[in-house]
Protein backbone atom coordinates (compact mmCIF):
# COMPACT_ATOMS: atom_id res chain seq x y z
CA UNK A 1 0.00 0.00 0.00
CA UNK A 2 1.36 3.75 -1.08
CA UNK A 3 1.46 6.57 1.40
CA UNK A 4 2.17 10.27 -0.15
CA UNK A 5 4.90 11.92 2.10
CA UNK A 6 4.98 15.88 0.70
CA UNK A 7 2.83 14.65 -2.40
CA UNK A 8 5.38 12.02 -3.38
CA UNK A 9 4.66 8.49 -3.30
CA UNK A 10 6.66 5.60 -1.43
CA UNK A 11 5.60 1.74 -0.81
CA UNK A 12 5.45 0.26 2.44
CA UNK A 13 8.14 -2.68 2.36
CA UNK A 14 7.91 -5.43 4.80
CA UNK A 15 10.82 -7.92 6.16
CA UNK A 16 11.41 -10.81 3.55
CA UNK A 17 8.73 -9.79 0.82
CA UNK A 18 9.69 -8.62 -2.78
CA UNK A 19 11.17 -4.91 -2.97
CA UNK A 20 13.12 -5.59 0.33
CA UNK A 21 16.64 -4.12 0.71
CA UNK A 22 19.19 -6.28 2.51
CA UNK A 23 20.90 -3.71 4.97
CA UNK A 24 23.85 -6.29 5.69
CA UNK A 25 26.30 -4.97 2.92
CA UNK A 26 25.55 -1.19 3.76
CA UNK A 27 28.05 0.74 6.39
CA UNK A 28 27.03 2.74 9.43
CA UNK A 29 27.47 6.46 9.80
CA UNK A 30 28.31 7.69 13.35
CA UNK A 31 28.90 11.47 14.00
CA UNK A 32 32.01 12.14 15.59
CA UNK A 33 31.51 14.57 18.33
CA UNK A 34 34.99 15.34 19.43
CA UNK A 35 35.87 17.32 16.37
CA UNK A 36 33.06 19.67 17.52
CA UNK A 37 33.71 20.14 20.62
CA UNK A 38 32.86 18.93 24.05
CA UNK A 39 30.64 21.89 25.34
CA UNK A 40 28.25 23.85 23.69
CA UNK A 41 28.17 27.58 24.89
CA UNK A 42 24.52 28.72 23.47
CA UNK A 43 23.40 32.03 23.23
CA UNK A 44 19.88 32.62 23.38
CA UNK A 45 19.10 36.87 23.44
CA UNK A 46 21.55 37.60 25.62
CA UNK A 47 20.80 34.49 27.88
CA UNK A 48 23.83 32.19 27.77
CA UNK A 49 23.95 28.34 29.14
CA UNK A 50 26.42 25.59 29.18
CA UNK A 51 25.57 22.25 27.32
CA UNK A 52 27.88 19.22 27.67
CA UNK A 53 28.23 16.72 24.24
CA UNK A 54 27.49 13.03 24.96
CA UNK A 55 31.36 12.02 25.29
CA UNK A 56 31.59 14.52 28.47
CA UNK A 57 28.34 13.77 29.95
CA UNK A 58 28.74 9.96 29.77
CA UNK A 59 32.91 10.05 30.74
CA UNK A 60 31.20 12.06 34.08
CA UNK A 61 28.95 9.37 34.68
CA UNK A 62 25.93 10.87 33.59
CA UNK A 63 25.66 12.87 36.78
CA UNK A 64 22.76 15.49 38.07
CA UNK A 65 25.55 18.27 39.81
CA UNK A 66 28.73 18.76 38.43
CA UNK A 67 31.21 21.31 40.45
CA UNK A 68 32.83 23.50 37.99
CA UNK A 69 36.78 24.28 38.17
CA UNK A 70 39.05 26.53 36.27
CA UNK A 71 42.75 27.31 36.10
CA UNK A 72 44.23 29.51 33.41
CA UNK A 73 44.01 27.12 30.35
CA UNK A 74 41.43 24.18 31.37
CA UNK A 75 38.13 23.36 33.25
CA UNK A 76 37.40 20.93 35.36
CA UNK A 77 34.29 19.09 35.55
CA UNK A 78 33.81 16.75 38.57
CA UNK A 79 30.86 14.69 39.36
CA UNK A 80 29.55 15.45 42.83
CA UNK A 81 26.00 14.18 44.90
CA UNK A 82 22.82 15.67 45.07
CA UNK A 83 22.51 18.64 46.97
CA UNK A 84 26.76 19.61 47.22
CA UNK A 85 26.95 23.43 48.02
CA UNK A 86 28.41 25.54 45.14
CA UNK A 87 27.54 22.49 42.61
CA UNK A 88 25.84 23.26 38.98
CA UNK A 89 22.94 21.14 38.12
CA UNK A 90 22.61 19.14 34.90
CA UNK A 91 19.06 20.02 33.56
CA UNK A 92 17.37 18.27 30.75
CA UNK A 93 19.86 17.80 27.70
CA UNK A 94 23.45 18.41 30.01
CA UNK A 95 22.49 22.01 29.89
CA UNK A 96 23.64 24.23 33.08
CA UNK A 97 21.72 27.59 33.12
CA UNK A 98 24.72 30.10 33.83
CA UNK A 99 25.01 33.15 31.91
CA UNK A 100 28.17 33.69 34.57
CA UNK A 101 30.05 29.90 33.68
CA UNK A 102 29.35 30.13 29.97
CA UNK A 103 31.15 34.06 30.10
CA UNK A 104 34.10 32.58 31.88
CA UNK A 105 34.61 29.50 29.73
CA UNK A 106 34.66 32.01 27.16
CA UNK A 107 37.56 34.19 28.46
CA UNK A 108 39.58 30.69 28.14
CA UNK A 109 38.48 29.61 24.63
CA UNK A 110 39.82 33.18 23.01
CA UNK A 111 40.45 31.91 19.63
CA UNK A 112 36.67 30.64 19.66
CA UNK A 113 34.23 32.86 17.74
CA UNK A 114 31.09 33.00 19.79
CA UNK A 115 27.59 34.58 17.76
CA UNK A 116 24.70 36.42 19.30
CA UNK A 117 21.50 33.65 19.58
CA UNK A 118 24.06 30.35 18.31
CA UNK A 119 25.75 27.46 19.76
CA UNK A 120 29.18 26.86 19.33
CA UNK A 121 30.89 23.85 20.09
CA UNK A 122 34.26 24.49 22.04
CA UNK A 123 36.99 22.25 24.23
CA UNK A 124 38.03 19.32 24.30
CA UNK A 125 39.38 16.75 26.54
CA UNK A 126 42.25 16.11 27.78
CA UNK A 127 41.66 13.63 30.80
CA UNK A 128 39.57 11.66 32.87
CA UNK A 129 40.39 10.81 36.08
CA UNK A 130 39.21 9.41 39.22
CA UNK A 131 39.94 11.28 42.72
CA UNK A 132 40.79 9.81 45.65
CA UNK A 133 37.08 9.77 47.25
CA UNK A 134 35.44 7.89 43.98
CA UNK A 135 34.76 10.67 42.09
CA UNK A 136 35.06 11.39 38.24
CA UNK A 137 37.00 14.45 37.41
CA UNK A 138 37.32 15.38 33.29
CA UNK A 139 39.82 18.07 31.99
CA UNK A 140 39.15 20.08 29.44
CA UNK A 141 41.39 22.43 27.25
CA UNK A 142 40.62 24.92 24.54
CA UNK A 143 43.87 25.48 22.05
Amino acid sequence: MSKIINKRNYKTVSFGSEGYTNLDAFTELTPTASNHGELRIMDNGGSWKVGASKNLYTALGEPHFVKVLMSDTQVAFKAVPDGTPGAYEFCKGAIIYSTDLAEKIKTLAANTEFKSNATTRCGRIDAVQTDEDGSITVLLSFD
